[in-house]
């Protein structure tokens, strides 16, 4: 496929160190889209205003204060750093307004969408965003704990066999941009950080997201007394990406009682769907409004176990109860038409949007056929967005 070889080609154009990887057997056939989703540039301005209005909430001392008792729960304290390559995803709505879907802090494909955009020889949506920013962010990560970030600053890459991953070829890019500062920096799987290997910053992509697992135990006390600074953290993660969020924020009075102005609450309003908790107490509303809504566990990732209302069983629904399950408000994924070699057809898509803080760096388009988004879709896959 010609959009694979072209960005495996800039890949070892910008990471020289990616020469001898055998990238070929790495990157997946269906990573990368041949198509380029074109939206209008009032999108990318939602998108903007929507991540700096999250972000600006989660900063207030009433939002943080209104968690106190679930931190002390989670036995987690503030480590004073926020978490570098979150993103925000989102879909679009019928009125061109976006909808959150979720916010994601273990989130992939930031470096590989800057690399994809380079390889389609197109803009990037947020034109002065550059690699060096993540340097800078992550220098900043080391300052808000207190700590300089030396000039061969150690650095782990981690996940859970980082070499099995479906994007590894991320964790090789990441590790040679790291190398490219100077940093000492390594991948290295999460049960054996600190064995051989002692990093200042770790960037976690491990999704044990509070770090609970029997296993994660080393980690979580280095993270509780800042021995390490790691990012994205459990305490980003309860604060913006604990799907139970998303059932507060869609709550009457949410937003009010948190002190936003007037124009951030009706752009947040609008933008965060309504969700539910599933729950025995729930149970009859939520399966009276089922075909309006879309299931999904709260602590999973990606589409696992996520069902559409419309088409689930009364046994599923029984089932879902027992688990820890958000139902949301269902809006339906937009579609553009592309040529394919087979003719004419129809592609979902949704919207990353990847940040820190409350800036906006770079947005890209998942498309795909069928319910959710799986990178399995001939012609699908992450693409480049033109916004007009």
């Amino acid at each position: 496929m010609k959009e694979k070889t072209e960005f495996i080609h800039q890949l070892r154009s910008s990471f020289k160190g990616l020469q001898n990887e055998p990238l070929e057997s790495i990157v997946a056939e269906n990573l990368i889209s041949p198509f380029t989703v074109e939206l209008p540039a009032s999108i990318l301005q939602q998108a903007q205003d929507i991540v700096a209005g999250l972000f600006a909430m989660r900063e207030k001392k009433s939002y943080q204060t209104h968690y106190n008792d679930l931190i002390a729960m989670k036995g987690l304290k503030d480590p004073g750093n926020k978490s570098i390559m979150m993103s925000y995803d989102f879909h679009v709505d019928e009125n061109q307004d976006l909808k959150l879907i979720e916010v994601n802090t273990n989130a992939s494909f930031l470096a590989l969408g800057h690399e994809m955009y380079k390889s389609k020889n197109l803009p990037l949506p947020v034109s002065d965003f550059t690699f060096d920013e993540i340097r800078r962010d992550i220098i900043l990560e080391m300052n808000l704990q207190g700590k300089e970030a030396s000039s061969n600053l150690k650095v782990a890459i981690t996940d859970d066999k980082p070499s099995e991953q479906r994007l590894f070829v991320e964790f090789l890019v990441y590790n040679e941009l790291f190398k490219s500062w100077g940093w000492d920096s390594r991948i290295v799987d999460y049960r054996d950080l600190f064995k051989s290997f002692d990093p200042e910053f770790v960037y976690n992509r491990y999704t044990d997201f509070f770090l609970t697992d029997t296993s994660s135990v080393l980690l979580r006390d280095k993270f509780l007394t800042k021995d390490v600074c790691l990012s994205p953290n459990p305490y980003e993660y309860l604060l913006l990406a604990d799907k139970q969020r998303l059932i507060d924020w869609s709550q009457e009075g949410f937003f009010e009682a948190q002190g936003l102005s007037a124009s951030d609450i009706v752009l947040l309003r609008k933008a965060v769907p309504r969700s539910y908790d599933v729950s025995a107490t729930s149970a009859e509303e939520v399966w009276s409004q089922r075909k309006k809504l879309f299931f999904k566990p709260k602590n999973a990732f990606g589409s696992k176990q996520s069902y559409k209302g419309s088409s689930i069983s009364h046994k599923t629904f029984q089932e879902l109860i027992k688990e820890d399950t958000i139902a949301q408000e269902y809006v339906p994924a937009s579609e553009q038409i592309f040529e394919t070699p087979a003719g004419a057809q129809a592609f979902k898509f949704d919207l990353r949007c990847y940040a820190y803080q409350g800036r906006l760096q770079l947005v890209v388009a998942r498309l795909y056929q069928g319910q959710v988004t799986n990178l399995k879709t001939p012609y699908g896959g992450f693409a480049c967005v033109l916004f007009k």
